[in-house]
């Protein structure tokens, strides 16, 4: 099946003084963890709403399950805005991911941007609706981006859909190949193995992995996880983003990150691509989910565009 008969919704991009809703569905903020967002949006010639229950705390979460099941329902289905941007991930949309009814959102889709627990969103909507969201940095995370990750976001809303070239590195598997974007968290992704919201037939698909915080022998797991249910097996490629801060035992687990990675993946017949500048790192570029893409990948360099 050509990848032409994957058709995403792209949502309307953003015109000046459209109006981002910052929202919170997982993790809690405070005032200070957005003000830099804020800031940047307006900057940015949008406009900024905030719900009153923004800044709801209940233990590590932005508010009871129901309550937060109510607050992202009401986002997704109102005119007033044009494009969510969560506030920060952490943990906590699992819990409301079988509960949204998505039935007006389908109707008239805005863009949704967001990153790492907010990976079970991306992925439903592309799986489920086929409706196009943006993999990037979310309002907490703005302090801890740089400024170009920053501005490419608002430079995607608007349309602009600029080619990625970045240094190539060892493990790289070279070669060319087209396919629709889709991914995010590894930790998320393994996570949805079995559920609706994600397919282990992915083959019109270039999945894109990135983690935090997690030992080497857990990536090793979560890729034979994802490898025994199928997901990498037809794939049209991989693409690795950043492996921030991943942890050993006292006793050394014996490899890299990237060779524990490539090791898993190498016997498919498909491009390998490592040090793609998404996740959680300063320099987290944003890129369209259910985006038809090119990766060509050399020893040279690793080019990523958009079809068009």
């Amino acid at each position: 099946m050509p990848i032409n008969n994957i058709n995403s919704v792209t949502p309307p991009f953003l015109k000046k003084d459209d109006v981002v809703e910052i929202i919170a569905s997982s993790k809690f903020v405070s005032k200070n963890d957005i003000g830099l967002a804020i800031q940047s949006i307006e900057e940015a010639g949008f406009n900024v709403k905030i719900n009153s229950t923004l800044f709801n705390k209940l233990d590590v979460f932005s508010g009871s399950i129901q309550n937060r099941i109510a607050v992202l329902q009401e986002a997704l289905d109102s005119r007033t805005s044009q494009a969510l941007l969560f506030a920060r991930g952490g943990y906590g949309f699992i819990h409301l991911i079988d509960y949204i009814d998505f039935s007006t959102f389908i109707k008239t889709p805005k863009w949704i941007v967001g990153f790492s627990d907010m990976t079970i969103l991306l992925t439903h909507l592309q799986l489920n609706y086929q409706i196009k969201s943006i993999h990037g940095p979310m309002a907490y995370n703005f302090l801890n981006t740089d400024t170009h990750s920053r501005k490419q976001l608002f430079s995607l809303l608007t349309g602009n859909l600029e080619e990625l070239k970045f240094d190539s590195v060892s493990f790289n598997k070279c070669g060319v190949s087209e396919g629709v974007v889709l991914g995010g968290n590894l930790s998320i992704l393994s996570s949805l193995v079995g559920s609706s919201s994600l397919s282990s037939n992915l083959d019109q698909y270039i999945l894109f992995i990135e983690d935090l915080d997690e030992y080497l022998y857990h990536i090793e797991r979560m890729m034979y996880t994802l490898d025994r249910a199928g997901v990498l097996k037809n794939l049209k490629g991989l693409i690795v983003g950043h492996m921030t801060n991943i942890l050993d035992n006292e006793i050394p687990f014996g490899k890299t990150v990237y060779e524990l990675i490539y090791d898993v993946a190498k016997k498919y017949n498909y491009p390998i691509c490592f040090n793609f500048p998404a996740g959680h790192d300063l320099q987290n570029i944003p890129f369209i989910i259910g985006a038809k893409i090119q990766m060509d990948i050399n020893s040279h360099c690793s080019r990523i565009k958009y079809i068009k």
